[in-house]
């Protein structure tokens, strides 16, 4: 990003920038308890009791706790987005590249919302389709930060193969950052239920890779976005650093439980860290991104 903007332009962002905000602040919280209470209600009363034997209690909790900091980080986000509206009308340097990250966190946590809905709500234990389930309360929260995302991102007066090669970033750091928490949620699951002692037999390293490890890297993603967008080569190496953590984490993950359907979870998973390591390491897309074109 060059901050090369029209005033136009610059009042499009700033007007986006308040009404997000105000949306982060006012609605989003209680979209996204909806769209927590109702998985954790058919987590409880239905998968749980057509499958005894499954993991059902860790969930709650992590569920819960995510869906919380989430939740959080809207309204932090949100008041941030008030607070340095004046400065995106103003055109300062740091303004543009702090609200393209502020609107990755509706944008990536909306997509992390929509996902126990679809798992837990639209199909149950068994696999059935459950014809009642409706859509995700979350999708609005995603939806709006997607819009926010990508007028901030594209606003900005540079050339068509410029806004492509951002695009392609961008999109990949939202996909991929979100997919990488998706997974976290998974390792921690199954690791969490294991002896609290390391045994190759019961606790799995393999697990903490494929779950905690992964709950920090998305921090990285975050922080990439919001180098990048700033044209720092920084954010490159930590999106590459990304990448490369996510890619090994997920992978080692499969091998351990490539025998169990959920380890088709880590798998992708792995393929997406390592297609977005492949779309950094692309010269024409780096240069462009980084403005060295």
């Amino acid at each position: 990003m060059t901050n090369e903007t029209t005033k136009q332009g610059r009042l499009i962002m700033t007007t986006i920038a308040v009404l997000i905000g105000i949306f982060l602040i006012i609605s989003a919280p209680y979209l996204g308890l909806k769209a927590l209470s109702t998985p954790l209600h058919r987590l409880i009363e239905v998968n749980q009791i057509q499958d005894p034997t499954g993991v059902w209690d860790t969930p709650v909790g992590i569920l819960t706790a995510t869906f919380y900091v989430w939740i959080a980080l809207f309204v932090f986000g949100g008041a941030t987005l008030l607070m340095i509206a004046k400065d995106i009308y103003a055109d300062k340097k740091w303004a543009r590249p702090l609200a393209l990250t502020i609107m990755a966190i509706p944008s990536m946590g909306g997509m992390t919302m929509v996902i126990p809905w679809l798992v837990l709500v639209a199909t149950d234990a068994l696999g059935n389709k459950n014809p009642d389930a409706g859509m995700s309360p979350a999708i609005f929260i995603m939806i709006v930060g997607l819009v926010g995302y990508f007028v901030i991102l594209l606003t900005e007066k540079a050339d068509f193969k410029t806004k492509i090669a951002q695009v392609i970033t961008f999109l990949a750091l939202g996909v991929v950052g979100g997919m990488v928490f998706m997974n976290a949620q998974h390792g921690v699951r199954h690791f969490l239920t294991k002896g609290p002692f390391y045994n190759p037999t019961d606790s799995n390293p393999e697990l903490f890779l494929g779950g905690f490890v992964m709950y920090a890297a998305t921090v990285l993603f975050f922080v990439t976005i919001g180098f990048m967008a700033a044209r720092k080569e920084l954010g490159w190496y930590t999106g590459m650093i990304a990448g490369i953590v996510t890619f090994a984490g997920a992978f080692l993950t499969y091998i351990d439980r490539y025998n169990v359907p959920s380890g088709q979870e880590w798998l992708r998973g792995a393929m997406l860290s390592a297609v977005f390591v492949a779309i950094l390491v692309i010269p024409w897309i780096k240069k462009r991104v980084l403005g060295q074109l």
